[in-house]
C-alpha cells in the first residue's frame, strides 16, 4: 500500500519561543513541518518546495511578513497557496493590510491549539478543494472541446433545440447549409434558417418529435442560402437531462443529394443511352446470356431487316445469321463465343450476314460481355456495319497496286525505249539531210520518222500513266492534236466522229500529251457508250472574257473550249456528282482512273471541265484551257535567235554512248562544237579545265538520269556553284519529271524531251543561249 503524503506546513517566525510553542502541539499532528526564521530563509525555500499551508510571522526583522507575502503571491506556482499570519496586533488595519498582501486570515498570539489547529486543517481543506474544482473544470472543458471538435469534424449537419423548438447549438457543416455562423443561430426559430413555408414543415415535425419523445427519420428538401436544392436524410433523437427531463433534441441531417443526383442521373442516362442506340450509325444488338434477343437498334433494324419490336424475346440464332465469306459456311454463333471468352472480341472482317429478306451482306462485327456492378456477366452486346463497299474499295486497292507496279514497270520501259527511239529519229533526221532530191530512200525516210514520232507519243503516254507529273507546257495548236487523239481512239469502230474548229481557233499553252490523253479518256467512253455505233461531234471555239459566274469558277479570261458530244444513252442522275471521283466506274473492267485523271490534268493547265447529261440524250463534255489570242503572240513569247555556229561549243552529258555519239552528229548538222562526257564528275570537271581555255563551254546539255552516277539535277547545281553564268538544258527520256516542267526552278534555261528531232534542239539551244 502507498503511504498517503502528508501536508506539508511551513512556519516562518524570528522568535524562538513561538516556534517551540507551535511545535509542541503540531508535531503531534499528522503533518510535515517546515520551520524558518526569516521571510528570506522563507522565499529561498520556496523555490524548491511547495507546502499545503504557511504560517508567517508579520512582525520579522530584514523582510516584514506582509512583504513576504506579496513576493509569495507574485509568484504564480505559489499564487493559490493559503498563507495565515500570526501576529499579536490586532487592529482592523493590520488586518486589511494583511488580507491586501494576500493573506486567508490571522492566529493571534498567544496561541490557542485548538483555534490553530481548526484554521489549518480548514484553509488546507479549502485549498485541496480547489484544486479538485479547477481539476474538474479543466477535465469538463477538455471533454467540452473534444465533443465540439468531434461534432464540428463530422460532414453531416447536426443541431440542438431546445424543449421551445429554439436553437441552442450546431456543428460547422449545419452553419455552411444555414449560412450563419453559430452564435447568430442561438435563441432563433426555423424561420431565421430557412424559407418560410420549410420553415413552417421543418417546425412542426422537429415540434411532434419534441411531444411525443421518441426518434423520428425525415427525408427533407432544404433550399441553401446560394438557392441550391438540397436533399437530406434526417434523423432525430430526444435530449434528456439527467432528471429525465426533455431538454430537446439532436437533429443529425445526411445530404443525399449525390443519391437523388444519381438517381436522377440514372435515369437520364437510361434515356440518353436509348437514344444514343438508336442513333449510332453502327448496328448494336444486345442478348441475355441464354442468346435471346434483348434490343436492336434502328441501324440494326434497317441492316437485317428486323423490328425491335419483333425481334426481342428470339434467339440471335435466327435474327443475327453469320457466314463465312470465304467458305460460305454458317459460322458459330456470335454470342456463344462471347460468353466462352468472357471478354471482348473483334469477330470478323469476313464475315457476312444474312438478312430478313435474304440479301447478304459484307459486315465487321465485334462484341463484348455486359456485366453488372457485381462484375457478373448478363448478357453480350454486337456491334456490327456494312462493310460491303469497303471490301469493294479494298479489292480496287489491290488492283491500283497492281496497276501502280506495271506503272513503275511501264515508266522504266518508256524511258529506256525513249533512248532506244532518240538514237532511231536522230539518225533517221540527218540520213534525210545528206539525201537529195526525190527518192524512194527520202519517202521511206520520211515514214520511218513519222512512225518513230508516233511511237514517242505512245512512250509519252505510258510516263503520263505511270508516273502523272506537272505538265511541261508549250504554245500548242489544237486541231491537229485533237483530231488525231480522237481519230486514234475510233480507228476500226463503228463510231464516226465530226470536227469543228474555229478558223482563227487560239493556241493553248499546255501539254500536248496530257491533253492528248485527256481528249482519248472521253473520246474513248462516248465510243464504249455506243457499243452499236453512233456519232461522236467535237468543236474548238474561243471563248473571250469568260467571267467568274458562269461555268469556271475562276477570274475573267481567254479560254478556248472543247466540246466533246455524243449520242449514247447518257450518264444516269444518280452518278453523275461521282463521275470525276477515283476509282469510280461503271464498267466491269474497268478502273475508275480514267476521268479522274483528266481532271487532274485540266486543272494542273488552269482549266476547268464539266459534264452535262441526259437520258436517251447522250452527254457533253466541256473543258475549258486558258488560251493566248493571235495577236498576243509575238508578245507572249519572244523568238529565239540562233548563235554564230563559230561561237558556240557545247557540252552533252548522257550515260549512253550511242545517244552521245548521236548529239555530237546532230549539234554538227545544226553548226556546233560538241563536247561530250558520261556522267555528272565527268562534265564538272571538264567544264572547270575549259573555263579558262580560249573557247569555254557556252552552253551544257545534261542528261536527267545518269544510273549509278551524278544525274542532270546534281550536276546543274555544282555546275551553277563554278559559274552563275552557266547555260544549261535539261533533257530526259521521263518527260514529265517534276524537274522537266519546272526546269527554270532548278537553275536550267531550257528543256528538251527524248526523243528530240533537230528542230526541237535547235529550238531548245536558241531558248538557253
Amino acid at each position: 500500500m502507498n503511504q498517503q503524503k502528508k501536508d506539508i506546513i511551513l512556519i516562518v517566525d524570528d522568535q524562538p519561543i513561538n516556534l517551540k510553542i507551535l511545535l509542541s502541539f503540531l508535531q503531534e499532528q499528522d503533518f510535515e513541518l517546515r520551520v524558518l526564521q526569516s521571510g528570506v530563509q522563507a522565499l529561498a525555500l520556496l523555490q524548491e518546495t511547495i507546502p499545503d499551508i504557511i504560517l508567517l510571522d508579520v512582525m520579522m526583522p530584514e523582510l516584514d511578513g506582509f512583504e513576504t507575502c506579496r513576493r509569495i503571491k507574485a509568484d504564480e506556482r505559489l499564487v493559490d497557496i493559503p498563507v495565515i499570519f500570526m501576529t499579536a496586533l490586532d487592529t482592523v488595519e493590520d488586518k486589511v493590510t494583511g488580507f491586501k498582501a494576500g493573506g486567508v486570515d490571522y492566529i493571534t498570539k498567544p496561541f490557542q491549539q485548538t483555534e490553530v489547529l481548526i484554521r489549518i486543517n480548514t484553509h488546507i481543506n479549502l485549498r485541496k478543494k480547489a484544486l479538485k474544482l479547477k481539476e474538474t473544470q479543466e477535465e469538463l472543458l477538455l471533454q467540452k472541446n473534444k465533443l465540439e471538435a468531434l461534432i464540428n469534424s463530422i460532414p453531416d449537419p447536426i443541431y440542438i433545440k431546445d424543449v421551445e423548438n429554439k436553437y441552442i447549438g450546431c456543428n460547422r457543416a449545419f452553419e455552411e447549409v444555414a449560412g450563419k455562423p453559430e452564435e447568430d443561430l442561438i435563441g432563433k426559430g426555423d424561420h431565421a434558417v430557412l424559407s418560410q413555408g420549410v420553415a413552417a414543415a421543418f417546425q412542426e415535425k422537429d415540434q411532434e418529435m419534441l411531444t411525443s419523445r421518441e426518434a423520428r427519420r425525415t427525408e427533407e428538401l432544404i433550399i441553401a442560402p446560394n438557392g441550391a436544392p438540397l436533399f437530406f436524410d434526417i434523423r432525430k433523437t430526444p435530449y434528456i437531462g439527467p432528471d429525465g427531463n426533455l431538454l430537446g433534441l439532436i437533429g443529425i441531417c445526411r445530404n443525399i443529394n449525390a443519391l437523388k443526383m444519381a438517381q436522377q442521373e440514372a435515369e437520364e442516362e437510361r434515356e440518353r443511352l436509348s437514344v444514343t442506340l438508336q442513333s449510332i450509325g453502327d448496328g448494336v444488338i444486345t442478348t441475355d446470356v441464354h442468346g435471346e434477343i434483348v434490343f436492336i437498334n434502328r441501324a440494326a433494324e434497317q441492316l437485317i431487316g428486323w423490328e425491335n419490336i419483333d425481334a426481342v424475346g428470339k434467339s440471335s440464332e435466327e435474327i443475327f445469321r453469320i457466314f463465312d465469306e470465304k467458305t460460305g459456311k454458317k459460322s458459330s454463333s456470335p454470342v456463344e463465343r462471347i460468353l466462352r471468352a468472357g471478354k471482348r472480341l473483334a469477330l470478323s472482317r469476313d464475315a457476312v450476314l444474312e438478312c430478313k429478306s435474304g440479301e447478304k451482306i459484307s459486315i465487321a462485327d465485334s462484341g463484348a460481355p455486359i456485366r453488372d456492378r457485381n462484375n457478373q456477366v448478363v448478357g453480350v452486346v454486337i456491334i456490327f456495319r456494312d462493310i460491303t463497299q469497303e471490301k469493294k474499295m479494298e479489292q480496287e486497292r489491290v488492283k491500283i497496286r497492281k496497276l501502280e507496279s506495271v506503272g513503275v514497270l511501264a515508266g522504266g520501259i518508256a524511258h529506256d525505249f525513249n533512248n532506244l527511239l532518240s538514237a532511231i529519229l536522230g539518225n533517221i533526221e540527218l540520213a534525210s539531210t545528206g539525201i537529195t532530191g526525190d527518192s524512194k530512200i527520202s519517202a521511206l525516210l520520211a515514214d520511218a520518222q513519222k512512225a518513230t514520232e508516233r511511237a514517242t507519243k505512245l512512250t509519252y503516254q505510258l510516263l503520263t500513266f505511270s508516273k502523272g507529273g506537272e505538265p511541261i507546257k508549250e504554245k500548242t495548236s489544237l486541231p491537229d492534236l485533237v483530231s488525231e487523239s480522237a481519230n486514234f481512239v475510233l480507228h476500226g469502230s463503228l463510231v464516226s466522229c465530226e470536227f469543228s474548229f474555229a478558223e482563227d481557233l487560239w493556241m493553248i499553252h499546255a501539254d500536248s500529251g496530257q491533253i492528248s490523253q485527256v481528249i482519248q479518256n472521253i473520246i474513248l467512253n462516248a465510243k464504249d457508250a455506243m457499243p452499236n455505233g453512233g456519232r461522236i461531234i467535237v468543236k474548238c471555239t474561243n471563248v473571250k472574257d469568260l467571267a467568274s459566274g458562269l461555268l469556271l469558277r475562276r477570274p475573267k479570261g481567254n479560254f478556248v473550249q472543247i466540246t466533246i458530244r455524243d449520242t449514247g444513252a447518257g450518264i444516269p442522275s444518280d452518278i453523275m456528282d461521282s463521275i470525276f471521283d477515283p476509282y469510280f466506274t461503271t464498267k466491269k473492267e474497268g478502273n475508275g482512273l480514267g476521268l479522274a485523271i483528266c481532271h487532274s490534268i485540266i486543272k494542273k493547265h488552269g482549266g476547268h471541265i464539266t459534264v452535262h447529261s441526259e437520258p436517251q440524250q447522250g452527254t457533253i463534255f466541256s473543258i475549258y484551257l486558258p488560251a493566248f489570242p493571235l495577236t498576243d503572240n509575238a508578245a507572249t513569247e519572244p523568238q529565239a535567235q540562233e548563235v554564230a555556229v563559230s561561237s558556240t561549243k557545247i557540252m552533252v552529258m548522257d550515260d549512253d554512248l550511242m545517244l552521245r555519239t548521236l548529239a555530237q552528229s546532230q549539234l554538227s548538222a545544226l553548226g556546233h562544237d560538241a563536247v561530250l562526257v558520261k556522267d555528272g564528275a565527268e562534265a564538272i570537271t571538264t567544264y572547270q579545265e575549259m573555263q579558262d581555255s580560249e573557247r569555254p563551254v557556252d552552253l551544257v546539255i545534261l542528261d536527267l538520269t545518269i544510273p549509278g552516277g551524278m544525274g542532270g539535277k546534281e550536276t546543274a547545281q555544282k555546275l551553277l556553284q563554278v559559274d552563275p553564268e552557266a547555260k544549261l538544258i535539261v533533257a530526259s527520256g521521263y518527260s514529265n519529271d517534276p524537274v522537266m516542267a519546272g526546269y527554270k526552278e532548278y537553275g536550267f534555261r531550257a528543256a528538251v524531251a527524248k526523243p528530240f528531232t533537230l528542230k526541237e534542239l535547235r529550238k531548245a539551244i536558241a531558248a538557253a543561249l
